[in-house]
């Protein structure tokens, strides 16, 4: 496992250190275009404030004033520099109504975006788009702080750094992109309605190929209510995905296409790369597919631990974590969950509330405390390792109760062993049976039990109560 560019525990820091967060200084300098009125184009308009950044390299801010509110876009507003810009809104809004096609804004030359106090609504696709340069190289920053993007037709915002971000069922997904690695920082932030235009069209949406990295920070904000993910995150080529979200709701997502339903936060990673961070304090609830879904195929691991999330009431999982999803290449699924409830999903079908599955070669390792997965039209917890690798868990203080399916399932499918040791847990009145462990030849199975409570259980290896 390799991580280039970052450490996944100091996203944070790091991203606070990037020069593009300077503090604007009092006073208007030479770096700095006012926008000083709500008029499309001409003197003082926001349109003007960006050619005039387009044009000369030292303009590094752009702020509206308070005489600058409601700004009816009449074509897209196009920021082609290649410096660090930051914008600062000041609660004014960017209403892509009148728009015939495009984003509402649009950047590509390459240079950090920090974008702060700003609504960007209706346009007829993005609200924001950041294309990264087929040249670019090194790391590209995308900071919104306090930003509303809302009711735009296609992506609330698109990050791409993917020559064709297209995908097909069952084909590996091209992966060419830049050398860059791409940083997203989102705080305080609402992404909503978005992306009722075609399918898979997010909340947010973050495209990331060639050999950089993917690394994403979101704090204290909401995707709701968008026809496809709430936030989506897409890593093909090289590189790995780091992830810190926490304090973060993301709800109702996914409904507009019957045929390919979406999911509260998506992760998906190709080729060579990991997944790797944190999932704190968050809500992925009622969605129209699962919650929490996070993929990672070919070769890398997936290590992303959760505490304190509630993924209920979705469509299908609540989480959803697969190592070698689609396309095997061999890795670990590593995880911690702890304080997880997972309750009253799967309406639509899919194998449990709480799913853990490594499907290549590699190893499984779990720990499992104050788990709730109950009342599921699905299984409760399933933990499942097939091809060649062993299946660890510990689990405690688990609740699985009036599940439609297994309360809580243990299954090792290939050429490894079982481990599994559960304490002060309680499956009781599922549809199917309450407890099941079940290990495939050539492997061993070792299930330990202490003061946990079921009616039946099933399996292979008959259980061992520890007193």
């Amino acid at each position: 496992m390799k991580i280039r560019s970052f450490a996944v525990v100091a996203l944070g820091v790091l991203f606070l250190g990037h020069p593009a967060n300077t503090a604007l200084l009092a006073g208007a300098s030479s770096d700095v275009a006012l926008v000083s009125n709500s008029n499309d184009s001409g003197p003082g308009s926001f349109r003007a404030a960006i050619d005039l950044a387009n044009a000369d390299p030292d303009v590094t801010h752009v702020q509206f004033t308070g005489s600058a509110r409601m700004i009816a876009l009449q074509q897209t507003v196009n920021f082609t520099g290649a410096q660090a810009l930051t914008i600062k809104g000041n609660g004014a809004v960017l209403d892509g109504s009148g728009i015939a096609l495009g984003a509402a804004f649009l950047a590509t030359g390459g240079g950090d975006l920090t974008i702060s106090r700003l609504t960007v609504r209706n346009a007829p696709a993005e609200g924001v788009a950041v294309e990264v340069p087929a040249g670019a190289t090194g790391t590209i920053y995308v900071s919104l702080a306090q930003v509303e993007i809302r009711a735009n037709r296609g992506h609330g915002v698109l990050v791409n750094d993917q020559e064709d971000p297209s995908t097909v069922d069952g084909v590996q997904p091209n992966a060419n992109g830049s050398a860059a690695s791409v940083f997203v920082t989102v705080t305080n932030s609402r992404f909503v309605g978005n992306g009722y235009s075609v399918s898979d069209r997010d909340g947010l949406r973050v495209n990331e190929g060639g050999d950089g990295d993917l690394a994403i920070v979101v704090r204290h904000t909401v995707a709701a209510d968008n026809a496809a993910d709430g936030i989506e995150v897409d890593e093909r080529g090289a590189g790995d995905v780091l992830v810190d979200v926490g304090f973060a709701e993301v709800v109702r997502n996914g409904k507009f296409d019957p045929e390919d339903l979406d999911d509260g936060f998506d992760i998906d990673e190709y080729n060579d790369g990991s997944i790797i961070g944190f999932v704190v304090s968050t809500i992925a609830s009622d969605n129209y597919e699962e919650g929490l879904d996070f993929n990672e195929n070919n070769a890398g691991d997936l290590r992303v631990n959760l505490v304190r999330v509630d993924a209920s009431g979705n469509r299908e999982e609540g989480v959803d974590y697969e190592e070698d999803d689609d396309f095997a290449g061999g890795g670990d699924l590593v995880t911690s969950m702890i304080d997880v409830t997972t309750n009253g999903n799967g309406a639509d079908g899919g194998d449990a509330g709480l799913k853990i599955r490594e499907k290549g070669v590699g190893h499984l390792d779990t720990t499992l405390r104050r788990i709730e997965a109950s009342n599921n039209l699905i299984g409760g917890v399933s933990v499942r390792e097939d091809a060649d690798g062993d299946l660890r868990s510990r689990i405690e203080r688990v609740v699985a109760e009036a599940n439609s399916g297994r309360g809580i399932d243990f299954d090792e499918n290939g050429a490894g062993s079982l481990a599994v040791r559960a304490s002060a847990s309680t499956s009781l009145t599922n549809g199917d049976v309450d407890l099941r462990a079940d290990q495939q030849a050539p492997g061993a199975g070792a299930f330990l039990l202490k003061n946990v409570t079921f009616a039946s259980s099933g399996g292979n290896v008959p259980p061992t109560l520890v007193p």
